[in-house]
């Protein structure tokens, strides 16, 4: 009998439908039989609500930072609204009835906390114990609003996120510490000459990748811009995601520039660009970071996002794989202190080739596939009351 599992992520393109991804494919490596199906759940659940969220969650972080990092991981926060957060769960679990009955997975994987949430509240509205419920973090911190005792298996990136999980209820047991799951691609070797070669550039010069995360934020520009005040020669590529404007802006403003320079959009060979890097100027999604460890790059953290970004950031200082600039100037004084002194490189790559996880997608498909095999074939017990 075919087994199924349904993926639930928020936005295509996000680390979050990155991480489902990768856990897929593994899956289908260790198991061709498993059928499965990607959902962006907020999009699905409610759409227009979802284009509304997002556009007010950028303008909130733009105008009010401090209000998005005090909501965050916040327990009186989390108390005074969990009747809300009850009843917009419970609406949405309504619109995700009609994938439980007709797809009936067997296992449910959600790499967002919301999406949890909601699978969550309608397996306890119903007493339903089918399908089961995995929970995969993807930032290196957990906050409140992942600990369920509806889920069945996490899927954590260290054992501090595992401890913390388990100071919030979960039953130890249920916290499985595989890092974060990314795609296989991240952990073939490197073809550094390769790379050089299809950018059109000439070897020996070292290539600092400029990154702004799917949704290309961040002050790309005014890093470009003093980066290119440095004396030493380097080439420059940066990645400006899906923000078509600002890759315009600077497509535009690279043919001034006296450092060579590559201006992609959203790509797909990320990977390899972070093979060619001596290292990257990022922002500290838990993703992109995860990547980053696993092709031991050293990073320097620039406008981390209040909340999880700043949690990132925290915890990847802690580690000794990044630096964090506190603006555009301090990017440049640290390129050029790495560009002077590459032994400082050489240390954050050894740490950064430490604290990687290059099987983590495979280890938690391991589970995931583990779980499935251990539970009889679901049984939908129809809507929530």
């Amino acid at each position: 009998m075919t087994r199924r599992i349904l993926y639930l992520y928020l936005t295509k393109h996000s680390g979050h439908y990155a991480a489902a991804v990768a856990i897929d494919e593994a899956v289908r490596r260790l198991d061709g039989h498993v059928e499965s199906m990607l959902l962006d759940s907020f999009s699905h659940a409610n759409p227009v609500l979802s284009k509304v969220t997002l556009r007010a969650y950028l303008a909130a972080l733009k105008a009010a930072p401090e209000i998005w990092e005090w909501m965050y991981d916040n327990p009186e926060f989390k108390e005074r609204t969990a009747r809300i957060r009850e009843a917009l769960n419970r609406g949405n679990s309504r619109k995700l009835q009609s994938i439980l009955r007709s797809f009936n997975p067997d296992i449910v994987v959600c790499t967002q906390a919301f999406a949890c949430g909601v699978l969550a509240s309608w397996k306890r509205a119903t007493a339903n114990r089918h399908p089961a419920l995995v929970g995969v973090l993807t930032d290196f911190v957990a906050h409140r609003y992942w600990a369920h005792e509806q889920v069945d298996l996490y899927i954590a990136p260290n054992e501090i996120t595992k401890e913390t999980l388990v100071v919030q209820g979960v039953v130890p047991a249920r916290v499985k510490v595989h890092g974060i799951p990314v795609n296989d691609c991240y952990r073939a070797p490197g073809r550094k000459e390769a790379v050089y070669q299809s950018l059109g550039l000439k070897s020996g010069l070292p290539l600092i990748l400029v990154m702004g995360g799917s949704l290309g934020l961040g002050p790309m520009k005014s890093v470009i811009r003093k980066l290119d005040k440095l004396p030493q020669p380097f080439y420059i590529v940066a990645i400006t995601g899906k923000n078509e404007e600002l890759k315009e802006r600077l497509d535009r403003r690279g043919a001034k520039l006296r450092h060579p320079t590559k201006i992609f959009g959203f790509v797909g060979n990320v990977h390899e660009l972070m093979d060619a890097a001596e290292v990257v100027v990022t922002k500290p999604g838990g993703i992109t970071t995860a990547e980053c460890l696993v092709k031991q790059l050293p990073m320097i953290i620039i406008n981390p996002i209040p909340g999880q970004e700043a949690k990132n950031t925290e915890f990847l200082l802690s580690q000794g794989v990044a630096v964090q600039a506190e603006d555009a100037n301090d990017v440049m004084l640290f390129v050029d202190e790495f560009l002077r002194n590459p032994g400082k490189l050489r240390l954050m790559r050894d740490a950064a080739r430490a604290l990687g996880r290059p099987h983590a997608a495979d280890d938690a498909a391991r589970d995931v596939l583990n779980l499935l095999l251990s539970r009889p074939a679901p049984v939908y017990a129809g809507a929530a009351s």
